[in-house]
């Protein structure tokens, strides 16, 4: 993506020679094929792309309703005849050849095996990432192995507007079933709708079609909690046009946003174009200007995304008839990604921990697993956002580290990081990043959800620990009702446990109130650091 909005400008206006060197290239016959391909997606290292394939015969066939796989229990013509009632149903109009119908998407991935992004081969996944109803990625997630999707999908057949989010996995589908992303206020007039996410993953760009749209207009929505954003917001009237506005895509500087747009300055039908943001409101952009004529031409053109790993920007076009997926290189290829070395290591003895796991995220995302067989592990993570890691290994507790590179330093080899792991001893801490609550209740909020479920995780892997979660508090208020606070959130702590399956007699509760600070409460920031649980050891 591009750095900022000098670079490219730089790039596009300043320098000619090199503009000559840009090749507008339709992607080849594995992924162009006589159906219409849209949504392309690549991977950050831009090996991988994700792309949706439309009215295709070889599409994945499963038709859940009420459980039961249509495409199984009933003839080829039965089939046909229900899937053309469930598109009806979508569309609130007949839809009479469903298989040819827009309704009927998947997903698609093509791989290179080399860094210029030379796609070799194509895979076409199966149920749950694929069915009979539409499929489609729409952005890639900062952990490497989540992807946002379009719809919401029950495991009986039922779906409804929405996004859900997937990930790999290491069983026979390759994918888990899709989870519902929660967006607050959300709905949409009409059934288009797509979405981009900041590369940090904290901002989501909505296209969609509101009460407060002149057509289909952009919105932006910020990250409440994992996989859950609040309402949309409108983006104003200088990105948003009387025209329709779709496919936003906001590049790595959090600032460049792409979209596609029939409005006035369009050359004919769709057209993509950029904007840049001008403050942190997210109201104010300058005027959006059209892309050059290599990319637009007077067929439809959208779906831009740009990968900054190769330099591509990827779009979708209709000049050869049906929609088709392009890239063209806009910008030198520039790392957004580096190497991490990592050791697990004995607090005590300074020796590396051999059979250990690591479980790493991204922005209190859900975690992934690394087996650190010899103690040892590597990896690629994004530069610019922020990771989580832990070790555990059985008679160890790990402590979390946080792994952060920014993303405007320059990096010339990799980089190392230890996970200490201390054994566990009657009456020493558990080291956990800071639990958040509701203000002055015993609500957790949803971004301490991960670093719970490691607890979980630590107290499965040791049927044999005991804890006491210990709960405290600042000085602001009555003695009574902050001693009930911190006993109430310490059992609300155990109480999530239970539901992660930690045997509730494992456990015990004690509150502290005020009585226990860390500091004195003389600040704020001196107070927030006594509102605090700390989880002690009782048995091992």
């Amino acid at each position: 993506m591009p750095q900022s909005a000098f670079v490219f400008l730089f790039l596009f206006f300043t320098l000619p020679g090199l503009a000559q060197t840009w090749r507008l290239e339709k992607l080849p016959d594995l992924i162009n094929s006589s159906c219409d391909e849209i949504t392309p997606v690549p991977s950050r290292d831009g090996r991988t792309l994700y792309f949706t394939r439309v009215g295709c015969d070889n599409f994945n066939r499963t038709l859940l309703i009420d459980s039961i796989d249509r495409a199984v229990s009933e003839s080829p013509l039965e089939f046909i005849a229900t899937l053309s009632g469930v598109y009806t149903q979508i569309a609130g109009k007949p839809v009479y050849a469903p298989v040819r119908s827009g309704f009927n998407q998947d997903i698609w991935i093509a791989t290179a095996q080399d860094s210029l992004a030379n796609f070799t081969e194509v895979e076409h996944p199966g149920y749950p990432l694929n069915n009979a109803l539409p499929n489609s990625v729409m952005t890639i997630t900062p952990d490497p192995n989540m992807l946002y999707v379009i719809n919401q999908f029950e495991r009986n057949g039922n779906m409804s507007r929405g996004f859900s989010y997937v990930r790999r996995t290491t069983d026979s589908s390759g994918w888990s079933f899709p989870s519902p992303i929660e967006l607050d206020d959300f709905y949409t007039i009409q059934s288009e709708v797509s979405l981009t996410m900041s590369f940090d993953g904290k901002v989501m760009i909505l296209a969609a079609a509101r009460f407060d749209s002149k057509e289909m207009d952009l919105y932006v929505c910020f990250r409440k909690g994992p996989n859950r954003w609040g309402a949309p917001q409108h983006l104003g009237n200088v990105v948003n046009s009387p025209k329709r506005e779709l496919t936003p895509f906001l590049s790595e500087d959090n600032e460049t946003l792409y979209f596609a747009s029939n409005r006035e300055e369009s050359s004919g039908g769709f057209d993509i174009f950029k904007t840049h943001r001008l403050d942190d409101s997210w109201k104010n952009w300058t005027k959006p200007q059209r892309l050059d004529s290599r990319i637009n031409s007077v067929s439809d053109e959208s779906q831009p995304y740009f990968n900054m790993t190769t330099g591509y920007l990827y779009f979708t076009s209709k000049r050869d008839g049906s929609s088709d997926i392009y890239r063209i290189q806009i910008e030198p290829p520039q790392e957004t990604e580096l190497t991490l070395i990592g050791r697990v290591v004995d607090q005590s003895s300074r020796q590396l921990v051999r059979n250990a796991r690591v479980l790493y995220g991204a922005e209190g995302d859900t975690t992934n697993i690394i087996e650190a067989e010899e103690g040892l592990f590597r990896l690629k993570v994004a530069r610019g956002v922020r990771f989580n890691f832990t070790a555990f290994h059985p008679g160890y507790a790990g402590q979390p580290m946080e792994v952060y590179f920014p993303r405007q330093y320059y990096y010339f080899r990799e980089q190392y990081v230890d996970l200490f792991l201390a054994p566990l001893a009657v009456g020493s801490k558990i080291e956990l990043q800071p639990i958040f609550f509701q203000q002055s209740k015993a609500i957790i909020l949803d971004q301490s959800y991960p670093e719970l479920s490691r607890l979980a995780t630590l107290m499965i892997d040791n049927p044999n620990l005991h804890i006491r979660i210990e709960g405290h508090t600042d000085n602001i208020g009555q003695p009574t009702d902050l001693q009930k606070l911190s006993e109430d959130r310490a059992k609300a702590i155990r109480d999530f446990l239970t539901n992660e399956g930690v045997s509730a007699d494992r456990m015990e509760t004690i509150g502290h109130g005020a009585r226990q600070p860390l500091t004195e409460n003389d600040n704020e920031e001196s107070r927030a650091k006594n509102r605090r649980v700390e989880i002690r050891i009782t048995k091992i």
